[in-house]
């Protein structure tokens, strides 16, 4: 359907009847009632003829009956209900036979009446028109719902088909009626009932009273059906006042039943026009809400244009602000890139002068070691043998007892001297490295320290011939050496672990003690530099110096050393 259901449930056919509307429906049925059995002892008085009586019945019933399926038709254009396209065909069909039935009525237009009548013509013209519209109301009461109809693809053409139908049907009974007169049974002698009257009314009235009972035994009951009933109900009456009851025409039940019919035609018509007057109200409404709605979005929407245009001065205003920002910021940024390159120039200058310091204390260190070992240590030496040599001299002298004690005390001193240059030279700058290399310089720094402080050491290589260029041989026995000389003063250790290991792209030096440890995070004490050496020596080769302590848990010292960076450095 082109509406949701929310939208449709504002038709009789849609909408569910409520208590006001069922306390009216069964009113107008009481009334009927009433009214029924108030005339129906009466309904064979003959009353005086008024031929003017039944074209303007006719007519008026024929009006209503129109306008009922135009009304229909009108609300199948909306709803796409088959159900309705039903019962307009059926209203159709009814203004025709009425139509028909005047125009063949004995007497009122040619004494036999009009289309080629004859004197049963219009009996049973009445006949089936009385039994087509339930047969129609049946049709409609057994279609499918409204809310299962699906919108066809052309609507206006079912719309034609239920006109041509209904037209069609209307002139195949009127055919009959008048081209096959002859062979039909007579329902009337001149103005009185004859013949199987009393037959073809019952079945008439059956099919009424079947259409009522479908009706009210159906369970989606919409006003619409409520409406139908009444309809139904006063159909019923009419065919008992005007062909059970009555005993010819023009008598008080003639009169009443087609009274009751033109009333029965006004039900669903009246109820559809008050919906139809309801529906422009509410459309009238819906305009005047859509109308001041519609102001008010103007305003809105002048207002937003309003806030726009000031948001856009404000957006303009921020953006000039943010741009010349932005260039103020652009510049700063500009000038810490500038100053930060600098740094970086500055760090770089610096660290090239601390290697080159660190290079050039190395090799005067070198230097002094060498000549302390090459040239004091060998004068102390030879003076050392010297001295031996004059005591075997003055071995026969008389007082060589008192010489010899004092040369021993001279070689004493002279032993110790050359003891301490070679130990002064050795820390300097150990002869072992620049000889043997890294590793037995390593393993002999171990060994000293443990003959120097007692203290066990266990020392690893991974791989046992690991090597490095300069200086970065140095920086790492200089590191390690530095560990050591930490752990012997302050660590109070037992037992140090060293491992000196090289991977594919790194070196790693760790050193683990487990002594008393300290808390990294406090401040160094006041001329303690040992950690600051480890740092600066660690930077000097672009190392990552690492320390783990806490305190009573011992200290572990890794150093790590990128081969790839001391590799452009000594090829810089």
């Amino acid at each position: 359907m082109g509406e949701s259901a929310g939208e449709t449930r504002i038709f009789l056919s849609t909408l569910r009847p409520g208590r006001r509307e069922r306390q009216l429906a069964l009113g107008a049925v009481a009334v009927s009632v009433v009214v029924f059995a108030t005339l129906a002892p009466f309904a064979k008085i003959h009353l005086p003829i008024v031929w003017a009586f039944v074209p303007i019945y006719q007519s008026a019933l024929a009006v209503c009956d129109l306008l009922t399926a135009a009304l229909f038709i009108g609300q199948y254009h909306i709803l796409f209900s088959r159900p309705l396209l039903i019962l307009a065909g059926g209203y159709l069909l009814s203004a025709c036979m009425a139509i028909a039935h005047t125009l063949s009525f004995p007497g009122l237009f040619s004494p036999t009446g009009l289309l080629g009548a004859g004197p049963q013509t219009t009996a049973w013209l009445y006949m089936m028109w009385h039994a087509a519209f339930p047969l129609t109301v049946i049709a409609y009461a057994r279609a499918r719902p409204i809310a299962e109809c699906a919108r066809p693809a052309a609507p206006w053409r079912h719309g034609v088909i239920c006109i041509f139908a209904a037209v069609s049907a209307a002139c195949v009974m009127t055919a009959v009626a008048t081209v096959g007169h002859p062979w039909l049974p007579p329902l009337m002698r001149g103005s009185h009932e004859a013949g199987a009257i009393g037959l073809v009314v019952s079945i008439v009235w059956l099919i009424n009273f079947a259409a009522l009972v479908i009706l009210i035994a159906r369970r989606a009951r919409t006003i619409l059906d409520l409406w139908l009933i009444v309809v139904l109900c006063a159909w019923v009456l009419d065919i008992a006042l005007s062909a059970v009851l009555n005993h010819a025409r023009f008598d008080l039940g003639f009169y009443a039943g087609r009274i009751y019919g033109l009333i029965a035609s006004s039900f669903v018509l009246v109820a559809m026009t008050f919906d139809n007057i309801q529906l422009y109200a509410r459309v009238v409404q819906a305009l005047g809400r859509e109308r001041a709605e519609r102001q008010l979005v103007q305003h809105r929407t002048m207002e937003l244009n309003e806030a726009k245009a000031l948001l856009e001065q404000r957006v303009q205003a921020r953006t000039a602000a943010l741009a010349a920002s932005n260039r103020d910021l652009l510049r700063e940024v500009t000038e810490r890139q500038r100053a930060q390159a600098a740094l970086l120039l500055s760090q770089k200058e610096l660290r090239e002068v601390a290697a080159i310091s660190s290079s050039a204390r190395e090799q005067e260190m070198r230097r002094i070691s060498r000549e302390l070992h090459d040239e004091l240590a060998q004068t102390l030496a030879t003076l050392r043998i010297e001295t031996d040599r004059l005591r075997e001299a003055t071995a026969s002298a008389p007082d060589s007892a008192v010489s010899e004690a004092r040369l021993a005390a001279m070689r004493t001193l002279l032993d110790d001297a050359v003891a301490s240059t070679r130990r002064i030279a050795s820390d300097l700058r150990p002869l072992v490295l620049d000889d043997l290399g890294l590793v037995a310089a390593v393993q002999w720094l171990v060994q000293t320290f443990t003959q120097r402080t007692g203290v066990s050491c266990e020392l690893t290589l991974d791989p046992p011939d690991i090597e490095l260029d300069e200086p970065y041989a140095t920086a790492t026995f200089r590191m390690l050496q530095e560990s050591l000389t930490n752990v012997s003063r302050h660590a109070r250790a037992s037992h140090v672990d060293v491992s000196l290991a090289r991977a594919h792209d790194r070196v790693v030096l760790r050193v683990c003690d487990d002594g008393v440890g300290f808390d990294p995070a406090r401040p160094r004490k006041s001329g303690s530099f040992g950690l600051a050496g480890l740092r600066e020596r660690a930077y000097l080769v672009d190392g990552e110096l690492i320390i783990r302590s806490s305190p009573g848990q011992g200290t572990t010292i890794e150093v790590r050393i990128p081969l790839q960076a001391a590799q452009e450095r000594a090829l810089s």
